[in-house]
C-alpha cells in the first residue's frame, strides 16, 4: 500500500508541511514497490500536484502549451493554404477562359472581310493590293476589283473587264446579273464630291449611282443631284417635288413660277413650299430652301448639259418673263 501525507500529522491527505510536496511512504514489500513511487511521483508532478523543480512547468501544462503552439501552426498552415488554393482558382478559371475563346475562335472562325461590300457569294476570296484597293475572286472565277479611287471593274473568265456602276442604295450589278451591295459608309461622299456647298458639316451627301448623289436634309426635305443630267431634284415631306435645271424648271404637285434674269439665268419660286433660288447659264444652282439653308450646286465642267435630244425624255421648259 502507499500512502501519501505530511510525515508528522499523519492526516495522509496534505500535500506536506514547511519542506513542501506529499510524503510518499512504503509499506508494502512488493518488488515493484519503487516502481510505483516513481510512477506516482511522476502522476503528481504532471498533474501540477506538486513541482520537482521551481523552475519548470507541470509536464501536463507543458504538454498543452505545445499542443496550443501546434495548433496554431497548422491554422497558419491552413490559412496560407486557402490563399494559394484561392489564387490558383483564379488563375485556372482565366486559363479555362482564354481555352474556351481559343476553341471558340477555332470552331468558328471570323468571317472575311468583304469591305466595302456588306456580303458575297459563298466561296468568295479577298486579295489586298499595295495601291490600297482590293480583288475579290468569285467562286466561279469572276474577279471583281475595288480601285483606291473606289470604282469598280469586273473581269469574267475570258478577260472581258466592264466597269460597274452603283445604282440606287449602293446595289452594283455585275455582268451576268449577279447583285452585289455595298455598305452605306462606302457611297458616302464629300460636300466636294456631290458638289453641293452650304450643306451642315453633320450631313454626308451618298451616291446612289454614277455622278448621282443624295442628301437628307432637316425637316424632312430630300435632294437628289444629277452631275451628268445637270439637275437637282428637291423632294418636299408634303410629297411635292421640285426640279431644277437650266433646261427646265418643274414643280410635280406645285407651281414653280419662272423668271428670266439677264445674262441667260432664270429664277424661281416654289408657290408651295416656299424655295427659290436662280439657275445660272452654265447650269449652277443658287438655292434657298424653306429649311433656311441656303446651297449652292455645281456641276463638273465636262458634264452634259441636260437639253441633249433624248437625254431624260422630257422637253426643255419654255420660260418667259412674268411682271
Amino acid at each position: 500500500m502507499i500512502m501519501i501525507g505530511d510525515g508528522e500529522n499523519g492526516d495522509g491527505y496534505g500535500y506536506g508541511g514547511e519542506e513542501g510536496g506529499p510524503v510518499i511512504e512504503q509499506t508494502s514489500s512488493s518488488p515493484t514497490h519503487y516502481e510505483i513511487m516513481a510512477l506516482a511521483r511522476l502522476l503528481a508532478a504532471g498533474l501540477g500536484v506538486c513541482l520537482d523543480g521551481e523552475e519548470e512547468e507541470p509536464y501536463l501544462l507543458q504538454v498543452k502549451n505545445s499542443l496550443a503552439e501546434i495548433k496554431d501552426i497548422l491554422e497558419q498552415s491552413h490559412n496560407a493554404s486557402e490563399a494559394i488554393r484561392a489564387e490558383a482558382q483564379i488563375v485556372l478559371e482565366a486559363h479555362t477562359e482564354s481555352a474556351q475563346e481559343y476553341i471558340q475562335q477555332v470552331e468558328q472562325p471570323e468571317p472575311p472581310d468583304f469591305h466595302p461590300f456588306i456580303s458575297m457569294p459563298e466561296g468568295t476570296t479577298v486579295r489586298d493590293l499595295p495601291d490600297g484597293g482590293r480583288i475579290f475572286t468569285l467562286a466561279d472565277g469572276v474577279l471583281v476589283r475595288v480601285n483606291a479611287d473606289s470604282s469598280l471593274v469586273s473581269m469574267d473568265q475570258d478577260g472581258t473587264t466592264v466597269t460597274l456602276e452603283t445604282a440606287r442604295g449602293g446595289i452594283v450589278t455585275l455582268p451576268d446579273g449577279r447583285e452585289l451591295t455595298l455598305k452605306p459608309e462606302a457611297i458616302r461622299v464629300t460636300h466636294e464630291a456631290a458638289g453641293i456647298e452650304g450643306l451642315p458639316l453633320d450631313i454626308e451627301p451618298v451616291q446612289t449611282a454614277q455622278d448621282r448623289y443624295r442628301v437628307e436634309l432637316p425637316g424632312g426635305y430630300r435632294l437628289d443631284v444629277s452631275h451628268d443630267g445637270r439637275t437637282a431634284v428637291i423632294g418636299n415631306p408634303a410629297g411635292t417635288v421640285d426640279i431644277l435645271a437650266i433646261a427646265r424648271i418643274e414643280g410635280v404637285g406645285e407651281d414653280v413660277q419662272v423668271r428670266l434674269v439677264p445674262g441667260g439665268a432664270k429664277g424661281f419660286t416654289a408657290t408651295e413650299s416656299g424655295h427659290k433660288g436662280i439657275i445660272e447659264a452654265d447650269g449652277t444652282i443658287h438655292l434657298s430652301m424653306a429649311n433656311g439653308l441656303d446651297l449652292v450646286i455645281r456641276f463638273p465642267e465636262n458634264t452634259g448639259t441636260g437639253d441633249k435630244p433624248g437625254h431624260d425624255g422630257v422637253a426643255p421648259v419654255i420660260c418667259e418673263e412674268r411682271e
